[in-house]
Order: structure tokens, then C-alpha cells, then sequence
């Protein structure tokens, strides 16, 4: 078997005592990076040498009282904010949902009136406050007024043509007169008594200014 040279153990000396001097060998002096620090907070005082802080005392302020706060009701200041609020409801669409209250207004003035009015009355009415609605389109307070006075109105009309429509003629008071007319159905009652439903044509004695179409009368009998 070959062994191993003495070249070879020398050199392998050589290289293991020239890494033992560089391990001892002197390190140039490099300068330190600098550290950077937080910044200190506003308002916060470094601890003094004995480490016991200071336990701040809050300072007192003036007493307040609430009447000075409350500030007396003014009339220009409340209309500016009624004109602010009204505005800003308005801007939100609130003036669509108030379309069937202004309705259900002119309904009630109808049905309060102490009299019944006639067609051509609430007809006028609502032609007059469309024509100042529409002439008054460039002033936004006042075509607002007169939109809402237009749908009061209309409300008045509605109600109107409803009462037309559903209108039942009724008698204000007892009253004797002659009818004559046709029977349309006999009906014996309970007590042997006979109920006659009668279509009115005439009257007389005294003749009625708004009769009945229909009318229902007993009688103990017939011929």
C-alpha cells in the first residue's frame, strides 16, 4: 500500500497554522451603525433618575351653566330652519308622498261643507290653481302652494263625483201623498201582514221633487 508523503503532512501543517493565524489575527476598527430611536410623543416627559413619574393633576375648568347654553327662540332663526328642513325633505322626494294627504284634505273640506256644492264650482277651482301651478313654475314657493291648492282641489272633485255617483235620494221628513206605480214583488210577512215593493212613476198630492225609484210598503191586505 503507498503511505503518504511527508510533502503532503507538511503541507496540510502548513495550511492548518496559517488558519490559526488568522483567527487571532488583529480585526481592523469599523465604526458602529447608528441606531435610530423612536420619537418621543408629545406630551410625555421622560421618567426622573429615582423612576417615580408624576401623577398629573387635571386642570379645573369654569363651570357652565346650562341657561347660557340654551339660546332663546328666535323668529328669523326658527323660519330659516323650517325653510332648511323643508328644503332638505324635499331634495329626499318627500313632496310624491304627500300627494294623497293634500287628496285626503280636500275630501274632508267637501264632506265639512254645510251645503252640497255644485259641479261647477270645484271644476272652476281646479282649472284656476293648474293654471297658476303651470304659470308659476319658475318660483319654486309658489308653485309649491299652488300644487298643494291644486290637490286639495282635485280631492274636493273626487269627492264630488263620488257623492254622484253613489247618491241615494232619501226623504228629509214623514209626508203623505199619492204614488202610483208598479208592483214588483208581494211578500207575506210574519204577522199575516203584506209587504208590497212598489217602482214609483208618479206622485201627487203633493207631488214630490225628488222621489223615490223604489219604495216598500205593508198593508193588512190587497185586492
Amino acid at each position: 500500500m503507498a503511505r503518504r508523503g511527508r510533502g503532503a503532512d507538511e503541507g496540510e501543517g502548513a495550511t492548518g497554522s496559517v488558519s490559526e493565524r488568522l483567527l487571532f489575527a488583529e480585526i481592523p476598527y469599523a465604526e458602529p451603525m447608528p441606531v435610530s430611536l423612536p420619537a418621543a410623543r408629545p406630551g410625555l416627559q421622560p421618567l426622573p433618575p429615582d423612576g417615580v413619574a408624576p401623577i398629573p393633576i387635571p386642570a379645573t375648568k369654569p363651570v357652565i351653566r346650562s341657561r347660557s347654553r340654551i339660546r332663546r327662540p328666535s323668529l328669523p332663526g326658527i323660519r330659516r330652519s323650517i325653510a332648511t328642513a323643508a328644503g332638505l325633505e324635499l331634495d329626499r322626494g318627500i313632496a310624491f308622498l304627500l300627494v294623497p294627504v293634500f287628496l285626503a284634505l280636500g275630501v274632508i273640506f267637501y264632506f265639512s261643507l254645510a251645503s252640497e256644492p255644485d259641479f261647477a264650482k270645484p271644476i272652476a277651482v281646479v282649472l284656476l290653481m293648474a293654471l297658476c301651478a303651470v304659470v308659476s313654475r319658475s318660483w319654486r314657493n309658489p308653485h309649491l302652494c299652488f300644487t298643494a291648492a291644486l290637490l286639495c282641489a282635485l280631492g274636493v272633485l273626487a269627492a264630488k263625483v263620488e257623492t254622484w255617483r253613489a247618491g241615494t235620494q232619501m226623504l228629509g221628513s214623514e209626508i203623505q201623498t199619492r204614488l202610483t206605480g208598479r208592483v214588483a214583488s208581494l211578500d207575506l210577512m210574519a204577522n199575516n201582514r203584506i209587504r208590497l215593493t212598489i217602482d214609483v212613476n208618479s206622485t201627487a198630492h203633493p207631488t214630490l221633487r225628488y222621489a223615490p225609484e223604489r219604495i216598500r210598503v205593508s198593508a193588512r191586505k190587497i185586492p
